[in-house]
């Protein structure tokens, strides 16, 4: 399964064209859903293809730094995401045990030339404690099989064969999924009485849109000028190889006054500015932020963005994942609430829209508020004819100008009724006096109906959409309505009365001058002014504010799309935004975590129209984009834009203080991975930021704890290796801070890091739940990919690798170890076997001999309880012979650091 399954689910992604809609199955209309050349090279492969790490070997080119013609730019890209494609099936296809499954119980042809057939999956049984059966998505790639297979071998087992299939429309309001199969006429795979299985391999989502921004003569006419400029990027001759750092001398203008109550740095104030400036400049220009782990990158994107709204200029800022984009949009949301910075004031939160997978963004709380789906429904319940806007003001309307006219003729019917009918008098006259708590019962319901639409607008609906003061006339309507509201409530009904037989501008109609005069000067003057007031606003309204014509809440969402001028979306889902006509251009592309990104993806965004500027933020010396293909991965195929820019000296803009780490964690790599051109903040140098969890010196701000006991070995579930006896020391020291949170009250967030996912699984299979309850700690547990972008106040690392040749795999890669040793605010403890990594020749050597010159090494078993538990988990696993090894281990251990002092 990939890694970067960053769609929106309702967009269908097989090459259909812009504003095509999905067939149904019963209406037989398929000439949509046209194949693309990658699902074509897809099918065409056997089961041996995609299994064959070296079907593309010769085939693929490494990816060059500068090209001659966009063409050739395109193209060398073309061939690695073929392979990448396959290596990222083949990776399914070899964990398709674990893969999700549904029965299905009916299948059949629609389309017998495009192979397309519709089926309908079994659902799971709400009463089963089983795995969740799986549910198809849009452009998923399944296999046909009458059976579950848990090995490849199973494929085609007992003279059954299987087909691949990929899904064109998930499941619609009958809950049929249709599918185009790679192979001609299923019958003849599966017989009448056999069962039929849906095994999800990959969703090709993202590839399909990568595939689609390649192609070169689409692309030469959708965004050529900033395609051209990054294409033929070169260092010219004399330029310099770095931004300016001095701050101008004054702000650029009064609109970006509020800019110092963001409290930037210089570093963070230089780089928005320029980004800033850049907008004035004709040609296309790309700015590069470079943001070392803890500087500040995504409150410098936050602030740009606020200043890019200042400025009246559309802004498209992307990322690789969700969680990324989700980081910054929560972070802008909390900006501008922030009622200390000035940011509110000039901005609105209508003019801010996310937009993506609902469930992979995990949207709860506040960010409902500018998430796109959720604004969409709000706006359609507003847009509703029948109990919509319109119909809400024209009520309120009627209700302040005359609401009583109906009720008079009603008490007048009723009068005729009683002298006609004696007996049914005190009926009559219950139903009287009901009616004449109609005003104090319905004005209140109808203000709170058109609150409900003043505010939805106010909030949701982009300013474009209509004047200034319209908005103006809307927040001063929902003023006065919620105070017209309150003053009602505690008015007589006789007072109330009075107040309604008033014409608007306070005078008496003839018909009522007797009735009221004796009442009229006890109706609050409050209230008179309340009522003349709201009904002034709510008639400008009804004769200039007039709602864009789209009710269903796919036209809603476009519409809002179209004109926000502050949009958050995954590389991946900008693709949507490409199929919207008439969408004003976007001045400026953020792309937030860059160095994250490969190449050939931040192409979706970048050939939107009107783009004319970039903005990549990022840090090429963390992890690169996920690559599965070995052959990929040496071409060059996860690298960034950010890379490639930056390697052929293009300037940067540094981001020079770090805010995250104890300076005591910070020391190691900000002087190996950044030259030491980052500095400590103010905060991280304050003493009380020093935090000391547990007793000892082991456990201070940074550690390296020597498990010389440790074996590396397979995990039962997949190849990826596993301590067991580091599992064992992270347990126990996860145990221990649990209990000084408990005892202390002192909340902690703990994080556990390894660089396999077979630790990962261990560490998180021995924690179990018990620390899931307690408020005040949590642990989370992942890789160091998974870790990346991410903080905790302490972190502990494993690092597996424990073998007497030296050999520390991936482990070696410099990314990835200077992913896992900042992560951490407070405290890092790292455990692993000092003699295996210290011989390693890597960068591993170097954290090593650091740890020890800083009288940062310690041994596990100087810890009573560490050693302990050690001891235990050595005997649990049988292994007596390492037990009995463990002094000698750590006499040699002492031998080898003594030489090496020397």
């Amino acid at each position: 399964m990939s890694y970067y399954y960053d769609s929106d689910d309702d967009i269908v992604l097989v090459q259909q064209g812009a504003g095509t809609k999905s067939a149904s199955v019963k209406d037989g209309r398929y000439s949509s859903w046209s194949q693309s050349e990658l699902e074509k090279q897809m099918f065409s492969w056997s089961l041996q293809d995609v299994l064959n790490k070296d079907l593309f070997k010769k085939k693929v080119k490494k990816i060059p730094t500068t090209f001659s013609s966009l063409k050739e730019y395109m193209g060398s890209f073309t061939v690695p995401l073929i392979e990448e494609t396959r290596a990222d099936l083949c990776s399914a296809l070899e964990g398709i045990k674990h893969a999700p499954a549904a029965e299905l119980t009916g299948i059949e042809l629609c389309s017998d030339d495009q192979l397309i057939y519709s089926f309908f999956a079994k659902k799971a049984d709400p009463k089963s404690i089983l795995q969740e059966v799986y549910a198809p998505k849009d452009a998923d790639i399944l296999l046909l099989t009458d059976r579950k297979p848990r090995h490849i071998p199973d494929l085609g087992r007992g003279g059954k064969s299987f087909v691949m299939a990929s899904v064109l429309k998930a499941e619609d309001a009958e809950g049929n999924t249709v599918v185009r199969l790679s192979s001609k006429n299923v019958e003849q795979y599966f017989g009448s009485e056999s069962s039929l299985f849906a095994v999800f391999l990959v969703n090709m989502t993202t590839y399909n849109r990568i595939w689609s921004a390649l192609d070169a003569v689409v692309a030469s006419v959708r965004n050529t000028d900033i395609i051209r400029m990054i294409v033929n990027y070169n260092l010219k001759v004399g330029q310099e190889c770095s931004y300016s750092s001095e701050l101008p001398l004054h702000l650029p203008d009064r609109a970006l006054g509020a800019l110092e109550d963001f409290k930037l740095n210089k570093s963070q104030k230089v780089a928005v500015l320029d980004c800033v400036s850049a907008m004035q400049q004709r040609s296309s220009s790309v700015r590069l932020i470079w943001g070392p782990p803890g500087t500040g990158k995504t409150k410098t994107i936050s602030t740009l963005l606020w200043a890019m709204l200042v400025k009246n200029h559309r802004t498209l800022t992307c990322a690789p994942t969700n969680t990324a984009v989700v980081e910054v949009a929560s972070r802008v949301l909390s900006l501008f609430e922030d009622p200390s910075a000035g940011s509110g004031k000039t901005c609105f939160l209508s003019d801010v829209v996310l937009f993506g997978n609902e469930d992979r963004m995990n949207v709860d709380g506040n960010l409902t508020k500018i998430f796109l789906e959720k604004r969409a429904r709000r706006l359609q319940k507003c847009s509703s004819p029948g109990s919509g806007w319109v119909h809400s003001l024209s009520s309120m309307v009627r209700i302040l100008e005359q609401p009583l006219v109906q009720y008079d003729s009603y008490v007048k019917q009723i009068e005729r009724e009683i002298e006609e009918d004696l007996s049914d008098k005190k009926r009559k006259n219950e139903n009287k006096e009901n009616d004449k708590k109609q005003v104090k019962e319905d004005v209140p319901k109808k203000v709170i109906q058109i609150i409900v639409c003043v505010k939805t607008f106010s909030d949701d609906l982009p300013r474009s959409a209509t004047t200034a003061e319209n908005f103006s006339y809307m927040t001063q309507a929902l003023h006065l309505l919620k105070a017209f509201g309150k003053l009602v409530e505690p008015e007589s009904e006789q007072n109330l009365q009075t107040l309604f037989k008033l014409s608007p501008d306070g005078s008496i109609s003839s018909l009522f001058q007797n009735f009221v005069t004796y009442v009229q000067d006890s109706v609050s003057t409050e209230l008179k002014d309340a009522r003349a007031q709201c009904l002034k606003k709510l008639k400008h309204l009804s004769d200039h504010f007039e709602l864009p014509d789209v009710f269903d809440k796919r036209s809603i969402e476009d519409f809002v799309v179209r004109n926000t001028k502050c949009i958050l979306c995954t590389a991946s889902s900008s693709s949507r935004l490409h199929y919207l006509p008439d969408a004003t251009p976007f001045d400026l592309l953020v792309v937030d975590e860059a160095a994250q990104l490969k190449e050939c993806e931040s192409l979706i965004p970048l050939q939107l129209p009107g783009v004319r500027h970039a903005a990549l933020i990022g840090d090429e010396f963390q992890l690169p984009a996920l690559v599965k293909s070995r052959i990929c991965e040496d071409a060059e195929f996860g690298r960034s834009l950010f890379e490639r820019l930056s390697s052929l000296g293009h300037p940067k803009h540094l981001l020079d203080v770090q805010y995250r780490m104890h300076p005591g964690i910070s020391k190691f790599p900000v002087s190996s991975f950044y030259g030491s051109k980052i500095s400590d903040g103010e905060n991280v140098l304050r003493r009380d930021y020093e935090k000391k969890p547990l007793a000892g010196a082991m456990y201070g701000s940074y550690s390296f704890i020597n498990v010389e006991a440790g074996k590396e070995s397979k995990g039962k579930h997949d190849k990826s290796l596993m301590n067991p006896i580091e599992v064992a020391a992270v347990a126990r020291i996860v145990q221990r801070l649990f209990k000084e949170s408990v005892n202390t009250g002192r909340k902690l967030c703990v994080g556990v890091v390894s660089p396999y996912k077979g630790q990962v699984r261990a560490i998180q299979e021995k924690l179990g739940k018990a620390y899931e309850t307690h408020p005040g700690f949590s642990v989370k547990v992942r890789s160091v990919d998974g870790f990346q972008g991410a903080e905790e106040d302490i972190i502990i690392f494993s690092a597996v690798r424990s073998n007497t040749t030296g050999s520390v795999g991936f482990l070696s890669n410099v990314n990835r170890t200077n992913v896992a040793l900042t992560r951490a605010k407070h405290c890092l403890w790292i455990l692993g076997n000092a003699t295996t990594l210290a011989s390693s020749k890597t960068i591993w050597h170097n954290i090593v001999a650091d740890a020890k010159e800083r009288g940062c090494l310690f041994n596990a078993n100087e810890d009573k309880e560490l050693n302990s538990a050690i001891i235990r988990a050595v005997i649990e696993l049988d292994e007596v012979d390492d037990l009995l090894k463990m002094d000698s281990l750590r006499i040699s251990g002492s031998r080898f650091w003594k030489s090496k002092a020397k």
